[in-house]
């Protein structure tokens, strides 16, 4: 009888061993990274390029061969991507390095019981990393090769601007200007290529993943039926894949919530002498609500390219900037203000993910971003970045 029993016990072991998913890796050129990857479960595709330790389901611990090894019993969310991330060993909590050749990520899509070994460079992680055991998953890889060009003048601006030696006999205002234009233009071009891509592929994955790149540029709300078009593309085949639904509920609160017209809610948040600011009672005329955080990389490169000259511009004339930091470390939060030179309005309730200010205005990633009039807290555009928010002012100041 104690041979039954133990004979059952080992079968039920073997078969719970059979059924585990698996991630076996193997990565290259470790030596300015920590011995720990982790392995996030992107249930919320809004998330695919966020930092977040709320996202990590596992670690693992890397050997001196660039060996590591994760083994789930089960998946946490069944029709989602997961991602592997490396650290810097000087980093002091979860990043991303997005947009450049040595982004530290692999995006791939992975299923139950499926063993899958990955290898790569750990030095461009997301260029480099390949899949094998499966045939059919999806990964990252191909939009990713489809925004080379974009990636190799990023390589370039960040040499140029961490090598101080290039600086020298340079004007460094004339140069960040050229330079941003130079890859505002490249990006409106990569993202012609990009859009055929998104529209011709069935893959659910190439275009909704695509569609986080496009909106990096060119955000939903001004190009609404673009989105609404793929989710009708996507209605027949996936109409209950979580990522849909996501999608179709950004459109619907693009349109419906806080529209273009509407009155935005009143904020009154603490500054950073922790004096509430309502923001009623900022500006004259036209006011730009910016939520962001200091971890946010997308928010300092515009606060600090566009917003900053924008408001030396038209200060005098009634522009103001209520800037909402979604921060939970002080220190942090004043340091980016001192460091990016934000000579604005400053605001937050160092409650990060869990502040009330999500729920008032229904964004769910940053940068987003409010226009609105003075009189009444009427909206007159959300999420205008570069060009277009350069545009707008331009315009609004002219008449």
């Amino acid at each position: 009888m104690k041979f039954i029993l133990f004979y059952l016990l080992l079968l039920l072991s073997l078969v719970n061993i059979n059924a585990q998913t698996r991630i076996i890796g193997q990565l290259d050129s470790m030596e300015n990274y920590s011995e720990i990857v982790y392995l996030s479960a992107i249930s919320d595709y809004n998330n695919s390029f966020t930092a977040s330790t709320s996202l990590f389901i596992k670690t693992a611990n890397i050997n001196e061969d660039g060996r590591f090894e994760f083994n789930l019993d089960s998946l946490p969310c069944k029709e989602c991507l997961y991602r592997i991330e490396l650290r810097l060993k000087d980093s002091k909590g979860a990043i991303i390095i997005n947009g450049r050749s040595d982004e530290n990520f692999a995006l791939f899509e992975i299923k139950e019981g499926q063993k899958i070994q990955i290898t790569g460079n750990a030095n461009q992680l997301s260029k480099s990393f390949k899949l094998k055991g499966i045939t059919n998953n999806w990964t990252y890889n191909e939009l990713r090769d489809l925004r080379e060009p974009i990636y190799k003048f990023s390589d370039s601006v960040y040499f140029t601007f961490t090598n101080l030696g290039n600086l020298k006999n340079n004007n460094l205002d004339s140069l960040k200007q050229a330079m941003f234009d130079k890859l505002t233009s490249i990006i409106e071009e990569n993202n012609k290529n990009l859009l055929k891509f998104i529209l011709e592929s069935n893959n659910i994955y190439d275009k909704i993943i695509g569609t986080k790149l496009y909106d990096y540029d060119m955000k939903m709300e001004n190009d609404i039926e673009l989105y609404e078009k793929i989710s009708e593309q996507l209605a027949g085949n996936y109409k209950d894949h979580p990522y849909l639904k996501q999608l179709n509920e950004k459109i619907y609160n693009s349109k419906y919530v806080l529209p273009t017209g509407s009155k935005a809610p009143e904020l009154n948040l603490p500054n950073i002498n922790n004096n509430n600011i309502l923001l009623s009672d900022v500006g004259t005329n036209l006011i730009l609500i910016d939520f962001w955080a200091s971890w946010c990389g997308p928010c300092r490169k515009e606060n600090q390219e566009i917003v900053k000259p924008l408001y030396k511009k038209y200060n005098e004339q009634g522009f103001n900037v209520y800037s909402v930091s979604m921060d939970i470390d002080k220190s942090k939060w004043l340091n980016a203000i001192e460091k990016d030179g934000m000579n604005w309005i400053n605001v937050s309730d160092l409650l990060g993910n869990n502040s009330p200010v999500y729920g008032l205005y229904k964004f769910n990633s940053l940068p987003s971003t409010y226009l609105i009039e003075k009189d009444g807290l009427k909206i007159l555009a959300k999420n205008l970045r570069g060009k277009e928010l350069i545009e707008f002012l331009d315009n609004y100041y002219s008449k």
